[in-house]
This record gives structure tokens, C-alpha cells and sequence, in this order.
């Protein structure tokens, strides 16, 4: 089916010529006035809409300015005459307009620019049927997962409700042995599971969390206290300054950190954490035994293949992951550096 086009002149042998010229490829629709030519669009939704600049009752950058209400994934041509140039450029500037032709036109540059006109917004139109169906994929993708946590969930709680029983009632030694190795593996299974959650809900959401001002310092060494291994000496680096950030993400982040340096670091070792005013960054490094076999990429990605990460003895391998997503609903960015044995996780906000 033929794309459509509008056209509006005052001057019907304007409209005329240009029904002659486009009407082998497009079905084209003429008013010689502004009002006629606004119904004409709304009615029909046109890929393009070509008005003349010099009307009686409006202008053709006013028309094609209301047309954007009307009719918003049209493309637009204004035809003007040399004198009009400055208005059609601050129009093109603010997007209303794809191009403006001079009068008198060339019929190869009219023709070449109204099929390139059509073919950007056929393009247009296709990009956005894709975001809209990759949002429909994320939108099914969270509800799926929420699903599958919830269902997950129950059948956990009650593993987790009679092992509780059974260390009661058991008193055997070997059987408190197994016991605590299916206690142990099903609080892992509900902290992946939660990690999954938070991921898919942030990358799906893609919204940034409301700003509160935070003094980050005060909070980190608050949650370190709390926190930490006893064996882990904390040092603070740099000046304290307030970030605008959200609490519950901000305390999440540092509670994730934290968990990493008790489960990596090495025994009895120092922790860094500095504080960048200037650059607006947070940093904080320490030396770990683990010998890690991979890129700062894979340790962002949830789903790598590397064994290494996904530490079967420890934690869920998505902690880093989780991070990421809450220092980019934050507005943020996060980095991780490898040298030597020294780990590092720089968090840079806006």
C-alpha cells in the first residue's frame, strides 16, 4: 500500500503539480488551506506533509508546528521562498521540520528529497515498533521472573521451616552435619534468587531513583561497623561530600561491597575507602587471595560462563551485577580494576 502524502497551498496549481509529480508512488491529498490541510492530516496520518510557507491565515512553520499534535511520526518539507530562510531554519532547529525546498523547486531535488522523507520515516516507524516490543519483552520478562521468585519462594520457606524441625529432632552429629549443608545451600538459593529479582526489576524499570543528599563517607563507615569482619581494618580516604542519591539503593550498594570484601579479602588486610569530591567518585580496594581469571566485563555480567566467578563455595557471583544496576539507577557508573592482587570497584556519579 502506497504511503500518503499531504500537501497544502494556497496556490492550487502548486498543489496540482505536486499531485502530479508524487502520485505514481504515494497517494496524495491537497487543501488549499491551513484548516483544510490540519483535517487532512488528522484524518489520514500522513508519512509526509509538504505546506507552503506564504498563507493567508497562517504560516506553513505554524501549520507544520500544530501538525506535530496532530500527526507526531510524520515527516515535514516546507517549500519557501529565499526570504523566509531564517524562521525555516529555527523551525528545522527545533525538529519540526525534515527539510525546506525553495520556490521555484527542482523536480529531481523535490522528488529525491520527499523519497528520503519517506524512507527515514518508515525507519523511524520500524525502531519504534521494535522499542515497543522489546519493552513488551521486558515488561513479560519481570513479570515472569516475579512469578518464578514467588513460586520459587514458598517451597524454600518450607525447606527452610523443617530444617529447623530436624536439627531439633535429630541429635546425631553427622545427621546436624547434613543439615546445616542443606541449611547453608538453601539461604544461598533465596540470596540468588533475590539478586536475580533486583537485577531484572532495575534494568526493566531503566528509571532513575529520586535524589536526597547523602554523605556517603558517614554512611560507608556506619555499614562497615556494622558489617565487616572483625580481622578488616577500614581506611578512609578524601574529603566527605553530600551526592544526591536514594538510601535504600546507596546502603544496598555499600552493603554488597561490604560482603564482598568479608567473603574476598585477604585475612587481617587493610580496606580502602576514598572519597573523590572533585571527580564524584567513590573507591574502595583491597587485596584479596582469589586469583581472578577475568575481565572487569565479565565481572559485571550476570550470566558469564566463567566458573571462577560464579564461586561455588561463597557467594552468588551477582553481587557486582547488583551494584551495577543500583549505581545506574542512581544516574551513576561503576568500574572494576585488577593489578596484582589489589581489587578495586570505582562507583562515579553525576
Amino acid at each position: 500500500m502506497p504511503q500518503t502524502i499531504v500537501c497544502i497551498d494556497d496556490e492550487a496549481h502548486n498543489n496540482e503539480a505536486l499531485e502530479r509529480l508524487l502520485r505514481k508512488k504515494y497517494t496524495v491529498f491537497t487543501a488549499l488551506t491551513p484548516a483544510e490541510g490540519l483535517h487532512l492530516i488528522k484524518m489520514h496520518q500522513p508519512a509526509l506533509i509538504i505546506s507552503d510557507q506564504r498563507m493567508p491565515q497562517m504560516t506553513g512553520v505554524e501549520l507544520l508546528k500544530q501538525s506535530v499534535d496532530l500527526s507526531p511520526d510524520s515527516m515535514r518539507i516546507l517549500l519557501t521562498g529565499y526570504t523566509d530562510l531564517e524562521s525555516v531554519i529555527s523551525a528545522i532547529n527545533e525538529g519540526e521540520i525534515y527539510r525546506y525546498i525553495t520556490k521555484p523547486w527542482d523536480t529531481n531535488d523535490l522528488t529525491i528529497t520527499v523519497d528520503k522523507a519517506i524512507e527515514t520515516q518508515e525507519l523511524k516507524l520500524e525502531v519504534k515498533k521494535q522499542n515497543f516490543e522489546l519493552q513488551s519483552l521486558d515488561r513479560l520478562k519481570t513479570e515472569f521472573m516475579i512469578l518464578v521468585t514467588h513460586e520459587l519462594r514458598t517451597p524454600l520457606a518450607g525447606i527452610s521451616s523443617f530444617t529447623e524441625l530436624l536439627k531439633e529432632e535429630l541429635p546425631n552429629k553427622e545427621h546436624q552435619k547434613y543439615l546445616t549443608h542443606i541449611e547453608k545451600n538453601t539461604t544461598r538459593l533465596q540470596k540468588l534468587i533475590e539478586d536475580i529479582l533486583i537485577i531484572t526489576k532495575l534494568q526493566t524499570e531503566n528509571t532513575q531513583a529520586v535524589g536526597e543528599p547523602l554523605d556517603a563517607q558517614q554512611m560507608f563507615e556506619t555499614q562497615w561497623t556494622a558489617h565487616a569482619n572483625k580481622d578488616l581494618k577500614l581506611k578512609m580516604q578524601g574529603t566527605a561530600w553530600t551526592l544526591l542519591g536514594h538510601t535504600q539503593h546507596l546502603s544496598e550498594i555499600f552493603n554488597r561491597l561490604i560482603e564482598n570484601c568479608n567473603l574476598y579479602a585477604s585475612p587481617k588486610s587493610e580496606v580502602v575507602f576514598t572519597s573523590n569530591e572533585e571527580q564524584h567518585s567513590l573507591q574502595l580496594s583491597n587485596v584479596t587471595e582469589e586469583v581472578l581469571n577475568a575481565n572487569a566485563s565479565d565481572l559485571l555480567n550476570a550470566f558469564t560462563k566463567n566458573e571462577n566467578i560464579m564461586n561455588h563455595t561463597q557467594g552468588t557471583g551477582l553481587g557486582l551485577t547488583v551494584v551495577k544496576a543500583l549505581t545506574e539507577a542512581l544516574g551513576g557508573r561503576l568500574n572494576v580494576q585488577i593489578k596484582d592482587k589489589t581489587f578495586t570497584v570505582i562507583l562515579k556519579f553525576p
